[in-house]
């Protein structure tokens, strides 16, 4: 089965790369990545084309640690659905295992790993191949989005003990100083961050409303003046959950810090509803994956929230009143 990433782990690409100085449609273009992926987070693209498309940002900006800019100001958001669930975590360690767990909701080719030496924690991401063109920025970003997980848990002084970082060692470190660490080891076998394990116990509290207060900042950043944010903002949430099995108004709302009943209301007041929504965001990824025919059935099944492959059938016939291959054979007559 082709390994996928889920595409919002590019929401900051588009102005990484124009900051840089170079052109993303371009680049998006070359990698085979349909632009798409900047703006449905919900879907994914496969994990070769992620690679290169980062192999091939790194080149045209100049930035071989291309990776690490790119995740300047990524958050748990970033990671979506395997994100949320973190902050929901009691610990930092819960929130890590809870990761680990669940990791595979984001990405079906890393591995993230969590153990304990000495008087150290080391979190790791591994993907079975280092050699491969993308493989130090895939890395580099690793290590930007886990490291600003930790200030987010633990606070902006968070520093880390050290950082594996599974290639050679470059002649310019200078880009490694957000990373929070002198000791940089390079030619390990994965990205590693390690930290005092007694941050492991250290509580993940939410004051109230402080979560939403946090997701509010993040839609904030996203809207621009958008007509409907409320509906915006619970596309973005299924978006996220559908993997889960478990994207329901209740646990949307829970997400947004507010009860399903307030939010009901609010969707109401702009002429829509939470199974509109919900239905809008699964035909979108449905047909999005369909046309480019880079999924398997089951797997999309899984991906729109669907306990089996004939669920997501009875729903796309009543969607389009034809079969999933059905749909696909009529649009590639029509193409």
């Amino acid at each position: 089965m082709t390994p996928y990433i889920r595409a919002g782990i590019l929401e900051h690409f588009q102005a990484t790369v124009v900051s840089l100085g170079a052109d993303a449609d371009t680049l998006l273009r070359q990698a085979d990545v349909a632009p798409e992926v900047i703006t449905l987070p919900g879907i994914y693209l496969p994990y070769a084309n992620y690679m290169k498309l980062m192999d091939l940002a790194a080149r045209a900006t100049g930035a071989p640690h291309f990776g690490l800019e790119m995740m300047r100001s990524a958050t748990t958001e970033t990671l979506g659905t395997a994100g949320i669930i973190m902050t929901e975590a009691e610990t930092v360690r819960d929130a890590w295992e809870a990761l680990v767990h669940f990791y595979g909701i984001h990405d079906t080719y890393g591995t993230v790993s969590l153990w304990q030496s000495d008087d150290q924690a080391v979190m790791s991401y591994a993907i079975p191949r280092n050699d491969l063109p993308g493989a130090r920025q895939v890395y580099d970003a690793a290590a930007g989005i886990a490291t600003n997980i930790m200030k987010q848990f633990c606070g902006t002084g968070y520093r880390s003990s050290a950082y594996g970082l599974p290639y050679p060692e470059p002649e310019d470190l200078s880009c490694y100083r957000g990373l929070g660490t002198r000791d940089l080891r390079f030619n390990a076998v994965a990205m590693e961050m390690y930290f005092d394990r007694t941050l492991l116990d250290r509580p993940l509290t939410w004051g109230p409303g402080e979560r939403g207060a946090a997701l509010d900042h993040y839609f904030a950043a996203r809207e621009s003046g958008a007509v409907n944010p409320t509906s915006r903002r619970v596309e973005d949430i299924i978006r996220r959950l559908l993997p889960t099995g478990n994207c329901t108004l209740p646990r949307v709302a829970d997400t947004l810090s507010t009860t399903h009943r307030t939010l009901q209301s609010r969707l109401e007041a702009e002429h829509s509803s939470f199974r509109e929504l919900l239905e809008k965001v699964r035909r979108e990824i449905a047909t999005y994956h369909l046309r480019r025919g880079d999924m398997q059935l089951t797997q999309l099944a899984l991906v729109l929230g669907y306990s089996e492959l004939s669920a997501f059938s009875r729903s796309f016939r009543r969607w389009y009143g034809v079969s999933p291959r059905d749909w696909v054979a009529g649009e590639q007559r029509s193409a």
